[in-house]
Order: structure tokens, then sequence, then C-alpha cells
């Protein structure tokens, strides 16, 4: 009975670090998304096209790359969802003739990044 309750204990403490390391892990990772039109993202002008998409929790910054190179680095903040996106979405609005990035839904997240200095889009995709 005691080698059962040990064997039971550790396979709960690996399997709680696993999933603290996949929790960890979903927010720095890089995601590709693609702009169907050109954006504008604080102040640079991105043609449209597939990019990879970072966003560091700990500098609080949006990082958006093509090819291995850095195109622009943003400053950004996560936003709660009511519930999971379904699919990955890139929120944009038009200002002044420009289309201007405002932030980012991954599929299966129950948060947004949003852009700082953007406001939030409406609905879920």
């Amino acid at each position: 009975m005691k080698r059962f309750l040990k064997g039971t204990l550790i396979a709960l403490v690996i399997g709680a670090l696993a999933s603290i390391s996949a929790f960890a892990a979903g927010k720095d990772e890089k995601r590709t998304v693609t702009f169907p039109s050109d954006v504008t993202v604080n102040g640079t002008l991105l043609k449209a096209g597939e990019y990879q998409v970072k966003f560091d929790e700990s500098s609080k910054e949006v990082t958006i790359s093509k090819n291995g190179k850095v195109k622009a680095k943003v400053p950004a903040h996560l936003e709660s969802r009511n519930e999971k996106a379904r699919d990955t979405a890139v929120r944009t609005r038009e200002e002044g003739g420009t289309v201007q990035l405002i932030g980012f839904s991954f599929g299966g997240s129950n948060q947004d990044v949003v852009i700082s200095g953007g406001s939030s889009a409406t609905g879920t995709p």
C-alpha cells in the first residue's frame, strides 16, 4: 500500500510539473500568422504575408519577424477572453486610410494579445 501511494504521488508531481512548463511555454512560443493585407504596427508598414509572432510576457513586448528578421517590436499586454478562441485571428482597425494592427487571438487560448495603445476588438473569432 505504501509503495502504491508513493508511486501515485510521484506521478502526480511529474504531471503537475509538465503542465506548468507547458502553460509557461504557450505564451512565449512563436506563432505563425498571415496578414491578408498590408498593416501598420507602431509606425512600421508590414506587407501582406506570413509572419512569426512572439509575445514575451516578461518584457511585455510582441516581436514580429519574417524569415528570421525582426520587422517590428511593440509593447503589448494580455486580455482575458470569455471563452477560448476557436481560430487564430489578426485583429486590425482602419484608421486614417491605413490598416492598424491592434492584436491577435490564438486558437485554443483564453487570452488575447493586445498591442498597447490599441483597443481590443469586440467579438470572438
